[in-house]
């Protein structure tokens, strides 16, 4: 009786192991099955980072225009959420692997001949459609929330009495109007800048004045108000936000009627350097900016790296070469750009913006009789003890919609009042 008992368990005992080993067989194919569809994603779906990757940041400067276009505003339409415009080199890039189709069996037969794709490169990913270089745009509740808290903690901060407004810039891709078979089998999906702009002005407080120039953008989209080779707005599309904020701040408009125009021709900007596509260098840009201190009576003096420059006018400045020809506006990128005007208004402005701030500057000269510009992809003052020093009366927050949406550059904001 007990050998038999004895034989029955160790039976027993077998057949759990067994079962215990074939689990274990089970768990493991089952992990492989994972393993080899996460691998299968990889690679074959488009290897891009969007708006929830946040931790993906590619560091300080790698975006915008330099004594050569050194940083700011953006990663050659650059699709990695988190790189500020302002933080990607402009000097000398090259393609490294260009994903650019002109004939996709998914078109229909009126858009075969369009070239379109990405492209990637050294800064990140840019996408080609036609003529044009762009920058994805990718919001969420996160990125929104997240740009206007430091926005409201930086209002926060500033001295009493002065006078705060907010202004957010669209970019050229909310305006364009991509096939949906195109940009479905590009995985080229965007965030509408117009909900993203109103609601996060809607989450600022109420000591700022949210100036939403998206409706006069809009309305002018069909003018030539971006480059087709670059990052940047053109000169005309920063007058039109010039003009909202003329109203809000209430004082008189220049109009273009009465300053002369002058123009740069065959400008490659940042979409061009980072990509050296043919389609872009087939369809260069021309830069026009408009001479509203045809005088030079303003005295423009900039900070940099511990430098000094004051040889450079607040537009129509001599460039090196094509690639640099966005420093017509201002001369340079640098940290800080102080501007004594011959107005009388006796009014001090400070802007805190990215390059969207460049073709803008100009427009201010007969509004204030100081203007001090900060970018703070550079600018690593307390902005509180500077606004105090220089008597600051009114100070504008600017930036394209696609830096206000990445973490790089809200992280670069916050540390002008020590927010984490």
């Amino acid at each position: 009786m007990v050998i038999f008992m004895n034989d029955e368990h160790k039976k027993i005992l077998r057949q759990k192991r067994a079962q215990e080993k074939k689990a274990i067989l089970i768990t493991i194919l089952a992990v492989l099955v994972i393993a080899l569809l996460i691998l299968s994603a990889i690679l074959f779906l488009p290897d891009r980072y969007d708006d929830t990757n946040e931790n993906s940041e590619l560091s300080s400067e790698q975006t915008g225009k330099d004594e050569s276009n050194v940083v700011d505003n953006s990663l050659e339409v650059s699709n990695v959420s988190d790189i500020s415009i302002d933080e990607v080199s402009n000097g000398n890039t090259s393609s490294e692997v260009s994903e650019v189709s002109s004939d996709n069996s998914d078109t229909t037969s009126g858009t075969d001949d369009i070239v379109h794709g990405w492209v990637i490169n050294n800064l990140g990913y840019t996408y080609i459609y036609g003529d044009s270089g762009f920058e994805q745009f990718n919001a969420t509740d996160t990125t929104m929330n997240r740009y206007a808290t430091t926005i409201n903690n930086l209002a926060k901060s500033l001295p009493d009495g002065v006078k705060i407004y907010s202004m957010l810039a669209p970019t050229y891709i909310e305006f364009v109007n991509i096939p949906r078979e195109i940009y479905t089998a590009d995985n080229f999906y965007n965030s509408s800048q117009k909900n993203t702009i109103t609601k996060i002005n809607d989450m600022l407080d109420d000591s700022i004045t949210a100036i939403n120039i998206y409706d006069k953008i809009s309305s002018h989209s069909s003018e030539y108000l971006y480059f087709r080779t670059d990052i940047n707005w053109t000169s005309l599309a920063a007058y039109y936000a010039y003009n909202d904020f003329a109203s809000a701040a209430g004082f008189s408009q220049i109009s273009l009627n009465e300053v002369s125009k002058q123009q740069y021709e065959n400008y490659l900007g940042r979409f061009y350097s980072a990509t050296n596509e043919d389609t872009l260098a087939d369809n260069p840009d021309t830069i026009e900016y408009y001479l509203t201190d045809p005088n030079n009576a303003c005295d423009l003096t900039i900070y940099h790296n511990g430098n000094t420059y004051s040889s450079y006018k607040v537009s129509g400045n001599s460039v090196t070469a094509s690639a640099n020809a966005y420093n017509i506006f201002l001369g340079m990128d640098a940290e800080y750009f102080k501007i004594t005007t011959a107005a009388s208004s006796g009014k001090k402005l400070l802007i805190v913006a990215d390059t969207s701030a460049a073709p803008f500057v100009p427009y201010l000269v007969n509004a204030y009789s100081e203007i001090h510009y900060v970018n703070p992809n550079h600018f690593k003052e307390n902005l509180s003890v500077f606004a105090t020093g220089k008597d600051i009366d009114e100070v504008l927050f600017l930036s394209y919609t696609t830096n206000a949406n990445r973490q790089a550059y809200t992280t670069v904001l916050s540390k002008l009042d020590g927010v984490s």
